[in-house]
């Protein structure tokens, strides 16, 4: 989000064509720490503006892939599609539905996202809920045909330059700007909070602060957790 801010305060999208940033330093957290994480943090971010090509996101993709394979970091890619505004608001009825359905089973956090934010349900790691979280319905199952079509070029992109990827319909992003392609790299090395990046497509995350219509991806790496697997 700030790089949009400050790609607008700057009057970067008068321009036209494609911008490109990255940032690398110090960044500081609010919500509960999990393994390997701390208040103060460290991250390397890549940004590309004014693009909506599915080209773009597996150039991104392969960037933060190279970027590891560089350190000699096993990584694994998962990757999803979370619909557009089309076709998400349906699916998220549907799941709200579901969810309702098994909300004695659930727990706490779970229960309360059901209501506040559904797609965050399949963030959830306490072993009792993932049973029933598995067998809730997949969004690539109800994607629109202009998301289902990016979505397949994507993989497209990716098989093209011999990129290996696991499809994970339950790999998503609870902000409502975010559109389309979610990706994770993950290492084994980690334990249960393996997530080394994180990244997709946010084409409506510059009309959220003020600006016009800028279709959007990136991806964030946190640099501590990699520096505790590093060969």
């Amino acid at each position: 989000a700030s790089v949009v801010r400050a790609y607008l305060q700057n009057a970067m999208h008068r321009g036209g064509g494609i911008t490109k940033l990255y940032y690398i330093g110090p960044m500081f957290r609010h919500e509960k720490k999990q393994k390997g994480r701390w208040r103060q943090f460290y991250q390397i971010g890549a940004e590309t503006l004014g693009s909506d090509h599915p080209a773009a996101d597996a150039e991104m993709i392969e960037l933060a892939l190279r970027f590891l394979e560089s350190l000699g970091v096993r990584t694994r890619l998962l990757i999803n599609s979370v619909g557009c505004a089309q076709c998400r608001p349906p699916y998220v009825e549907l799941l709200r539905g579901e969810l309702r359905r098994i909300f004695p089973d659930l727990c706490e956090d779970c229960r309360r996202r059901a209501e506040t934010n559904s797609l965050r349900v399949f963030d959830c790691k306490v072993a009792s809920c993932q049973p029933h979280i598995q067998k809730l319905p997949a969004i690539t199952d109800r994607l629109c045909g202009d998301c289902a079509g990016h979505f397949t070029s994507l993989q497209r992109y990716l098989d093209d330059a011999a990129i290996r990827y696991e499809i994970a319909p339950r790999l998503v992003r609870g902000l409502d700007y975010y559109v389309r392609t979610a990706f994770e790299i993950v290492s084994g090395e980690l334990g249960a909070q393996n997530a080394l990046a994180g990244g997709g497509r946010y084409d409506g995350l510059s009309e959220v602060l003020g600006g016009p219509h800028v279709s959007g991806l990136g991806f964030a790496l946190g640099l501590d957790r990699l520096v505790m697997i590093l060969p």
